[in-house]
């Protein structure tokens, strides 16, 4: 397992991975740089922002998809205004089954690996499972990437893991981070509500069957590693900004700010987003 400080370094570092180990395979109509079971974990789950210019990665979108997520719908008609992937794996119906939110703020799931943390801290029981057996026969085009995330309580630290079947590097990696991130620091308050605050947030792993960059990505990515990769290697990794939820943030709460269901422009989101992100960070 690889052991990264933050996002950006382990987004750099696995590209540069991906760049000398990668083998080249062709899935669905194209061509990846691929490794196999490659695992990950990122110390900090609040160190969340990338500056490499290649990447041109925006914490405003990765919030709103972390509150469209929120909002449990299926519909991509306004997160769609903001990345066109969502509304080119959408069904006739304008809905993907990827938002994660369904899945993960199930009630019965969260609830039950609350209980289990609270009941037991050693407990091994806390999943959450995303991929279903019904993705299996449903929408073609979007078959959820997770398998399922788990959290672990160890030395009075909050840790999650997640399984992913299949991880693009350059754009799924870095977005899905963000969001399982502030997932771990969501349930790290819920537990802190019932726990005097007496838990501390632990480290984030991720795990993919498939981690790969897709061929229209190599020259980004050979740009990234003689770019931005020999210049750390100079200067050192910089000290970027941290997105750390508000510990009043929890499920009781997150009907206040997630993504509304309603129709809304392109700039009434951004508005939204940029509003919301003044009351959900601290």
């Amino acid at each position: 397992m690889y052991t990264y400080q933050d996002l950006n370094e382990a987004f750099v570092e696995s590209l540069r991975l991906l760049s000398h180990e990668g083998m080249i395979v062709e899935s669905r109509g194209s061509k990846q740089k691929e490794i196999l079971f490659y695992s990950m974990m990122i110390k900090d789950p609040t160190a969340l922002s990338i500056n490499v210019p290649a990447r041109k990665f925006k914490s405003t979108y990765a919030t709103t998809e972390w509150l469209w997520y929120l909002s449990k719908s299926k519909s991509a008609a306004n997160i769609g205004k903001l990345a066109s992937i969502w509304k080119q794996i959408a069904d006739g119906r304008d809905e993907v089954e990827s938002n994660y939110g369904r899945y993960i703020l199930d009630s019965t799931q969260w609830n039950y690996c609350k209980t289990e943390m609270l009941g037991d801290p050693d407990t091994r029981r806390a999943t959450v499972a995303i991929n279903q057996p019904f993705h299996k026969t449903g929408n073609p085009k979007d078959y959820p990437c997770t398998q399922y995330i788990q959290f672990f309580i160890r030395n009075n630290k909050l840790h999650l893991g997640v399984n992913m079947r299949s991880n693009d590097a350059v754009f799924g990696f870095c977005n899905d981070v963000f969001t399982f991130s502030l997932f771990q620091q969501l349930m790290l308050n819920d537990l802190n509500a019932e726990l005097n605050n007496s838990l501390g947030l632990g480290h984030y792993y991720h795990a993919a069957g498939s981690y790969h960059v897709y061929e229209t990505h190599w020259k980004m990515m050979d740009k990234i590693i003689e770019n931005y990769y020999t210049k750390v290697c100079v200067d050192g990794w910089p000290s970027l900004n941290k997105f750390k939820l508000s510990s009043n943030i929890t499920t009781r709460t997150v009907d206040r700010f997630c993504l509304p269901t309603r129709e809304m422009t392109k700039e009434e989101i951004n508005i939204y987003t940029t509003n919301a992100m003044e009351f959900i960070y601290e």
